[in-house]
């Protein structure tokens, strides 16, 4: 456009988008980033819990490892002491102590190792102040017992000043084991 005053040469100028049109296009970019945001954090979240399951195996084994070595060797205060502050408050020293005698004791002997197959961490909060709360994992394995005998298991721990702690195990073996040979 060329101004007829003093002959200078200006840029043509925009006329300013309404109001109502303005007002969208900052809606659909706040929309647009929420978007974005959310599914970076659910990104981040699962693959937290992805690689938090890899890593924390190699910190939980050796806890479920250590129980089971200390019932086999019938030291229920080594035992015990795996166990969370939860679960010590709800169960007393001395029901660990009947894991060492009669039938439930063939959960244990013969024990050998234990594989972790299956792991799963949340973050848990409840009122019920009984069950886990905090960081917890499940977690799913095998067990080898001598005569290559190979059971399950299934346990809970919790986590507690970053230090993995039993809440339960729940072992089953194959009826085989069971059975006393004549």
């Amino acid at each position: 456009m060329i101004n007829h005053i003093d002959g200078q040469i200006e840029a043509p100028t925009r006329a300013p988008l309404p109001r109502s049109r303005r007002n969208l296009l900052i809606i659909i970019s706040v929309i647009a980033v929420a978007i974005c945001a959310c599914v970076g954090i659910g990104a981040f979240t699962i693959g937290r819990g992805i690689l938090g399951s890899v890593t924390e195996q190699s910190t939980i084994t050796p806890v479920l490892d250590q129980c089971m070595q200390a019932i086999v060797a019938r030291d229920s205060n080594r035992a015990y002491a795996l166990f969370a502050t939860r679960a010590q408050r709800q169960t007393a020293i001395a029901d660990v102590a009947t894991l060492f005698a009669g039938p439930n004791y063939v959960l244990f002997e013969g024990y050998q190792s234990l594989k972790i197959e299956s792991t799963n961490i949340t973050s848990s909060v409840n009122t019920n102040p009984d069950v886990p709360q905090g960081v917890v994992a499940t977690v799913t394995g095998t067990i080898s017992y001598s005569g290559q005998v190979t059971g399950s298991f299934r346990a809970t721990l919790e986590q507690e000043a970053r230090v993995w702690r039993l809440d339960a195990i729940n072992i089953t073996v194959p009826p085989s084991k069971t059975l006393k040979s004549p």
